[in-house]
């Protein structure tokens, strides 16, 4: 076990799939670390209501991302990211579900460059309703995520963490949807 320390942010709308990812993260994060704490909050997800997961690794005492801490924003929504954005640290990544950044006023692109944030943006639900899988765009973003470097796992792990235990079938989907955001990811 490493002595790694890292916390992440992980938001979107009910029926993304947020909590999906926030898991495949802890799974692939375990092997590294003593302690993994995830804390969610629902809102109204039943209704396309804001869906927020807090995900901590490390020697941490609680699950709560304190605003300025995440090393990662990863974003399934555009206007979850804005909602989001005081949670990133300097330095942090947002990883987002958007062609470009053009869903950022001006004040908010000067405060992501300001404190040496990086963005990648990746147009993962147009991605994985191409592929056929239109509900595989947080797959897709994830697979953003690890390719980018904006993780402290590498890819092979996260593939591991969301096709074990999986059907033959789904196991194959979910690395196609990995590919489509490595790919994504390396191009912007």
């Amino acid at each position: 076990m490493s002595a790694l320390s890292w916390q992440a942010v992980v938001a979107g709308v009910g029926g993304q799939g947020v909590l999906f990812v926030s898991r495949a993260l802890a799974t692939a994060l375990e092997p590294k670390v003593k302690g993994i704490l995830i804390s969610e909050v629902h809102g109204m997800a039943q209704r396309g209501g804001a869906v927020v997961s807090h995900l901590k690794a490390g020697a941490y005492s609680g699950p709560l991302v304190s605003p300025g801490s995440a090393e990662m924003v990863l974003a399934l929504d555009p206007g979850e990211a804005v909602r989001n954005l005081s949670y990133l640290a300097a330095g942090g990544w947002l990883v987002v579900n958007a062609p470009d950044l053009g869903f950022l006023s001006a004040k908010g692109k000067k405060a992501l460059a300001s404190f040496g944030a990086r963005a990648v943006t990746v147009p993962a639900s147009e991605l994985a309703r191409e592929a056929g899988a239109a509900k595989g765009a947080n797959v897709v973003l994830l697979g953003a995520a690890a390719a980018a470097g904006a993780l402290p796992v590498d890819p092979a792990e996260v593939e591991r963490a969301i096709t074990q235990g999986q059907p033959e079938a789904r196991a194959r989907a979910n690395r196609e949807l990995l590919a489509l955001g490595a790919g994504a990811a390396e191009e912007a």
